[in-house]
């Protein structure tokens, strides 16, 4: 679980590095695209982590990594209010965090 939580962080790394670049560089397109999966990734933060370390004990690691997720939900909900703190941005990306953590959550107790 430790493995898969380093990888998918370096891959939100990585695109958070991209997406610095291409904005530095007026590279719109590529920056628009990065931004893009960074989006995604913060939202399904913990099922890509499960995706990655395999179904076994899924629930534990889904909910271990909505603690790394949450903080990354609030700092994407930030970028979105234009560096500048937004209720409506805010509880639009926490939400949807929440709301895939939760629902993932509920299908794998279901499972087991």
């Amino acid at each position: 679980m430790q493995k898969a939580l380093l990888i998918n962080l370096g891959v939100f790394s990585s695109l958070f590095f991209l997406h610095i670049v291409f904005a530095a560089n007026g590279m719109d397109m590529a920056f628009t695209a990065v931004a893009l999966l960074i989006s995604f990734q913060i939202i399904g933060f913990g099922p890509f982590t499960v995706a990655l370390a395999g179904k076994k004990d899924a629930r534990q690691t889904l909910r271990r990594s909505f603690v790394v997720a949450l903080p990354l939900a609030f700092g994407l909900a930030w970028a979105y209010g234009d560096m500048a703190w937004s209720m409506p941005e805010t509880i639009g990306v926490v939400g949807a965090s929440l709301v895939v953590h939760v629902a993932f959550d509920r299908y794998w107790r279901e499972q087991a």
